[in-house]
Formats: structure tokens, sequence, C-alpha cells
């Protein structure tokens, strides 16, 4: 059994619709008609399906450390590129692999 099924999906540069299997959280199949028993099914109808326009990434170093050494006021670009900059000098291995593994927890 499939986790999820996607059926009458529309894929960039293919013409017609697809259906999208799932199992184990992979792609198993994508064909015109997948016949197979899913936990899920959505019916996309005809609708746009794409990877996620999001870049989900983090970064380890920087991980719980808000509010050192003090919290970004503006909540701008500049002014955390500032903060960066004064808790730089101050970072050391250990703290960082320390947060990350807290974070990891």
């Amino acid at each position: 059994m499939l986790d999820l099924l996607v059926k009458n999906a529309s894929l960039h540069g293919q013409t017609g619709t697809r259906d999208i299997a799932v199992a184990g959280g992979k792609f198993v199949e994508i064909a015109p008609n997948i016949e197979a028993q899913a936990a899920r099914t959505i019916d996309a109808t005809g609708r746009l399906v794409t990877p996620p326009f999001v870049d989900s990434h983090f970064h380890m170093d920087a991980t719980l450390s808000m509010g050192l050494p003090r919290l970004n006021e503006s909540g701008t670009l500049l002014e955390g590129i500032k903060i960066w900059g004064e808790l730089k000098p101050t970072l050391t291995p250990e703290a960082i692999k320390a947060r990350a593994l807290e974070l990891l927890s």
C-alpha cells in the first residue's frame, strides 16, 4: 500500500495529467493512471504540482543564538549582519557544537 497517491496532477513540461505515488517518503512512480491503494489520496484536479519554492536550510553555527550578543531591534538584515559581526569573534567551536547538538536533541 502507498503512503500517498496524488491523482490528476499537472507537471511542468508534461502534457495531460499524471498520478504521483509515494511510499516510504520517496516517489515510487509517476504515471498517467496509477491504480493502487493508498493511505491518503489527493485529487489535484489538474493543478500544477511542483517542488517547494522555499529554500529550507538553516545555519548550524547560528542556531540558538538569538539575543547574542543582543537582539536585532530593527529586524533588518543589515542590523543582523552587524550583530553577527559582533558575535563572531567570541564564538568557539565548542559553543557552536553544543548549540547544534541542543537543537538536534
